[in-house]
């Protein structure tokens, strides 16, 4: 665990360029209270405090754990924490009651929305690797039709029917094993019912851990807008306006962040399983912590340049927000677009364009 305390040793210096609030003392330090829920997309917060990164840029974070995203939003409304963790479609509900709320952070793709299917099915991994992916994508789902799916309608008919009507498929062209209960849909696709099983992270680990048995037959990839969805982070648009400054900051600590996880991962996997275990009331092994890490993308700074805040790529993230703002328009206010509410793409260009950030966030690690 020492070795995480000890990981990053100090700041970048260039010439003419010091930051000065590795040194400042704490009563010198700017804070900044975070609401954090209980999900691995957020604990990286947590690292970021236990190694010192906060206060390399004259912050200090102060960390609140908050059981869901309303009941943060609400500590947020009276000024219990400046910054509260979400997602898109999260927020959509509570723009009526918070009309200055905003996303500003895109902190990573969730990419928990998969199909699983049984050791010895056509993947999408296996089909791609010879094939255009637009093809592998159309070959796999045309796959499904007549097979039988074990799942929860209310969750995933939307979209297992969003995924089936991109090569003009409907949900009626599946069979369906409907379960009131995730856990319950679970149990009978390991008791050998169905062909296929969506379902929830937790479920999903559980049978991924057995490679014997289960594989991933495809996520985004084949799910399309329906399978994308970011986890982010949100203020209200009068503390952005008054702290610019700090939100910069996060957002290049939170780049760093994503440089140790994805190019130091023995060195950060164990502190993030300490955490996510303490806060999450969880159990995770190591084992089960790289399955979940597989099914989330923490990109680094340059990654999404490429793919998040890229209108060519798949990954863009308005695809995501488009689309659930059409299926959920009965959740926002009249006149209200969703991208309108969400600044993410407009920090990361100032991000960007903050050549001392820059130059902080790709020092050596």
């Amino acid at each position: 665990m020492n070795r995480i305390l000890k990981v990053l040793t100090g700041i970048a210096v260039s010439a003419g360029m010091l930051f000065a609030a590795n040194a400042a003392n704490a009563e010198e330090l700017k804070t900044v209270k975070i609401g954090i829920t209980p999900y691995f997309d957020y604990m990286p917060w947590v690292l970021a405090k236990d190694m010192g990164l906060d206060q390399q840029l004259g912050l200090n974070f102060e960390l609140v754990t908050v059981a869901t995203t309303p009941q943060g939003v609400a500590a947020m409304r009276q000024g219990s924490v400046d910054v509260v963790s979400s997602c898109h479609v999260c927020d959509f509900p509570l723009y009526k009651s918070v009309p200055s709320l905003r996303s500003w952070l895109i902190t990573d793709q969730f990419k928990g929305f998969i199909i699983i299917g049984r050791t010895g099915t056509e993947t999408y991994e296996s089909v791609v690797a010879g094939s255009d992916p637009q093809l592998a994508k159309e070959k796999i789902l045309k796959g499904f039709s007549g097979k039988t799916f074990a799942l929860m309608p209310a969750s995933f008919r939307p979209l297992l029917s969003s995924a089936l009507s991109q090569v003009g498929m409907k949900y009626e062209d599946v069979k369906i094993l409907e379960f009131g209960d995730d856990a319950a849909a679970a149990l009978a696709f390991q008791r050998g019912e169905g062909d296929y099983y969506m379902g929830s992270l937790t479920q999903e680990i559980k049978l991924l851990a057995r490679p014997d048995k289960y594989v991933n037959v495809g996520g985004q990839e084949i799910l399309g807008p329906a399978g994308l969805w970011y986890s982010t982070m949100v203020s209200s648009q009068e503390w952005l306006n008054a702290n610019e400054d700090t939100v910069l900051k996060m957002s290049a600590i939170w780049s760093r962040l994503a440089r140790y996880m994805n190019e130091k991962y023995d060195e950060t996997a164990p502190k993030l399983i300490a955490v996510n275990n303490e806060r999450a009331a969880a159990s995770f092994t190591p084992e089960d912590f790289k399955i979940m890490f597989g099914l989330l993308t923490f990109p680094t700074l340059d990654v999404a340049g490429k793919t998040v805040f890229n209108p060519e790529s798949d990954l863009y993230w308005k695809r995501s927000v488009s689309f659930y703002e059409q299926k959920n328009a009965s959740d926002l206010p009249a006149g209200v677009k969703a991208d309108d509410k969400a600044l993410e793409e407009v920090y990361f260009q100032k991000l960007k364009a903050n050549a001392k950030l820059v130059e902080w966030i790709n020092a050596p690690l």
